[in-house]
């Protein structure tokens, strides 16, 4: 117990190494092999994925007896070591972990159950809650291990809550970290991380969701313009708009819509303007064949929406603007001026 209250001094840098060290191969579900990502269809794509990752991560469910969580941003093995696949803080790398900056830890909750850890360092995002925590539960579910609590580090933000109950998980049953939070369980289950959306990730969020929210395809959505209230905005939104009337769309604001409207308007969609934006998570509802036009400044390209456009069978294209009021604290929240002219040629081929 007294070493438990001490924080470790060394890591694994994958559970996988945790299971092949230690020797706990039978304590690892292998659920789906790396995924290379879908072949680029025209060649100005290329500067969407240049430098990104080629392969979804190996999917997997490893079972850890004594597995411990601290707060929302540790995980260690039974042997006192930090799980640092599961414990990322994003551009830290393991050895410089606030874990060990400690010089001891919370005191420490025994909990005789089979205990979920769904923790993610961006679950208050729309993209990373929909196409990473709840794709991790489809992980869990494939296990067929029988789960009776599961850590989640959720805000309590509507989308959360709604796609929680959609998946059957009660707010009984769900322990909420905060920053003494210390527990060690009986059998930590930890699904892996997922790093790109990948086929089988973006089909269970489709069918999970889809399949809990009734929707109906409306009319007023059938081309639609996604705009943004606070950062990476389109400074000259105003002239945009201006072309976007007259070819008939109607602009909304994600933001302040219900997840299941969410759905509805991306489920009615025929074609989809939007800045790059975690609300273009919601192109996993779309039919095939919906035109996606996404708008990026040059200081802040992700391959995300290209990812399950292709995946969805969606034609996929992208206008590169200007960058605009550059953030001193990341190039992801620059905004962007789009050249109207560039938007009417990408229109004009519909």
């Amino acid at each position: 117990m007294k070493d438990e209250l001490l924080p470790p001094k060394d890591f694994y840098f994958s559970t996988l190494d945790w299971i092949g060290i230690t020797g706990n191969q039978e304590r690892l579900y292998k659920i789906y092999p790396e995924l290379k990502n879908p072949a680029v269809g025209r060649v100005e794509e290329y500067k969407i994925i240049e430098g990104k990752p080629e392969y979804s991560n190996k999917a997997f469910v490893a079972s850890l007896p004594g597995g411990r969580v601290l707060s929302d941003r540790a995980v260690i093995s039974p042997d006192n070591k930090l799980l640092y696949d599961l414990s990322v803080e994003w551009m830290t790398p393991p050895e410089q972990h606030s874990i060990f900056k400690e010089k001891s830890l919370p005191p420490m909750t025994l909990i005789d159950e089979t205990v979920a850890m769904l923790n993610h360092p961006a679950g208050y995002n729309y993209f990373h809650w929909l196409l990473e925590n709840l794709a991790r539960i489809h992980l869990i579910e494939q296990s067929n291990i029988k789960i009776d609590k599961y850590i989640i580090n959720h805000r309590s933000l509507p989308f959360q809550l709604e796609t929680l109950r959609a998946c059957g998980i009660t707010n009984d049953r769900i322990l909420v970290p905060h920053e003494k939070f210390h527990i060690k369980a009986k059998n930590l289950v930890v699904p892996s991380y997922v790093n790109l959306p990948n086929a089988w990730s973006c089909k269970y969020v489709r069918d999970l969701l889809l399949s809990k929210f009734r929707v109906e395809k409306k009319q007023k959505y059938e081309r639609i313009y996604i705009r943004r209230k606070n950062r990476r905005k389109v400074t000259n939104e105003r002239e945009i708009l201006s072309v976007l009337d007259k070819y008939g769309f109607n602009s909304i604001f994600l933001e302040s819509m219900p997840i299941q409207e969410q759905i509805e308007v991306f489920y009615s969609a025929s074609i989809v303007v939007a800045p790059h934006g975690a609300g273009l998570a919601n192109l996993v509802f779309c039919d095939p064949g919906t035109t996606v036009i996404e708008l990026f400044t040059p200081s802040y390209i992700e391959p995300h929406y290209w990812l399950i456009s292709k995946l969805m069978n969606l034609d996929y294209r992208f206008i590169l603007g200007n960058r605009e009021n550059p953030n001193s604290f990341w190039s992801g929240f620059d905004d962007m001026s789009i050249d109207s002219s560039a938007l009417i040629h990408e229109l004009e081929k519909e």
